[in-house]
């Protein structure tokens, strides 16, 4: 995708940084006149190196992202909103009940968290992280929790710690 030639007319741009990453938006304008979003996220992975992955998103496919994104921050909302009720609520009885679903919940979320890993599965992590895979793709991809896929690329030294 590199070697294809756009007209590069940006039309709007803007970064933010958040760790050692920093996301770049640019919205641009192409030779047939239709608009597209390149980001760009640029990872330090040594003293004065970077690594950068880019994805482009087409006119049509940037109102599909942006429900789907909406959909995610308001289900981040909520959760924030239920986490912060639960940690105001006195234990109360059925405090093990709940518990207990909680766990089972969390287990067939994740079947495979706390699972050895084996080196194909370390492989397979690897290969797909390099192809662009984001975390929360791999999380489903393996059925194992965020902590767990982010210590495993740390382990095979694909992200710092």
């Amino acid at each position: 995708m590199e070697n294809q030639q756009y007209n590069t007319n940006e039309v709007y741009s803007a970064n933010f940084k958040t760790g050692n990453r920093t996301y770049f938006i640019n919205m641009l304008g192409a030779k047939n006149s239709a608009k597209y979003v390149k980001i760009t996220e640029s990872r330090k992975v040594g003293e004065n190196e970077y690594q950068k992955n880019r994805i482009m998103l087409f006119q049509n496919d940037l109102v599909k992202l942006s429900r789907v994104l909406n959909q995610a921050v308001s289900k981040i909302k909520r959760n924030e909103e239920e986490t912060s009720l639960h940690q105001e609520e006195s234990l109360l009885p059925n405090e093990e009940t709940t518990k207990a679903e909680e766990i089972k919940k969390e287990n067939s979320e994740f079947p495979n968290s706390g699972k050895k890993w084996t080196k194909e599965d370390e492989e397979k992590l690897e290969f797909l992280f390099k192809a662009g895979k984001t975390v929360e793709d791999l999380i489903e991809i393996f059925g194992r929790k965020q902590k767990g896929i982010e210590t495993r690329l740390v382990k095979l030294g694909l992200i710092e710690a």
